[in-house]
């Protein structure tokens, strides 16, 4: 069991994207801070981070700051003063050491999927973090973002980088609801039996 757990949320910074679909992974990691009482995040340049104890873990929560398609950068570089390659060897264990939560444009507004490894697909943040890690041995929470709203958009960038429609903000707050318990299980139940309960939910 890891003393350690590192949440990554994705996302851009920048008031401009706060509330965009991209942006998902940081509302995800704001609303467990908020709901888990995290201290205020510290800024370290690439990356904002806050800490706190929950179940005998150390549970860290970071935002890169260096943009979507470099969040890698801001990864490793958090990972690398913790020890990356000891926390990537046992990341497929029951208890994940390193989980990574980003939008996903192939699963419908409201679902959500938790996958060990696995491609980036078409996301430049999840491929940027594989590539600068050389590994695909993490945790992902796959938010999906899909639906009628991206037949009014040119672009699958654009409609990506677009805000939350208001019936969609509407039904956030009950998503959010469900991603925290998704990550309270992972931390203190482990990976096996929280895929087994929130996967085929």
């Amino acid at each position: 069991m890891p003393e350690n757990i590192f949440i990554f949320g994705l996302g851009n910074p920048g008031r401009e994207y706060q509330f965009s679909r991209h942006n998902f992974g940081f509302t995800a990691v704001d609303s467990f801070s908020a709901e888990n009482n995290f201290p205020c995040f510290i800024n370290k340049k690439n990356y904002l981070i806050s800490e706190k104890i929950i179940s005998e873990k150390k549970v860290f929560l970071i935002k890169p700051l260096t943009f979507m398609n470099l969040s890698g950068k801001a990864v490793k570089e958090v990972l690398n003063k913790n020890g990356v390659f000891k926390l990537l060897e046992n990341s497929d264990t029951q208890y994940p050491s390193i989980i990574l939560i980003h939008d996903d444009l192939d699963l419908a507004f409201g679902a959500y999927k938790i996958k060990l490894g696995g491609s980036g697909g078409s996301h430049n943040g999840v491929n940027s973090v594989i590539n600068s890690l050389q590994s695909k041995n993490f945790v992902r929470l796959k938010l999906g973002i899909n639906s009628l709203e991206r037949f009014k958009f040119g672009s699958g960038a654009d409609y990506v980088l677009s805000n939350f429609s208001k019936e969609e903000q509407k039904i956030l707050p009950e998503i959010l609801k469900t991603t925290n318990e998704i990550l309270l299980s992972l931390i203190n139940c482990g990976l096996t039996k929280t895929m087994n309960i929130y996967n085929h939910k």
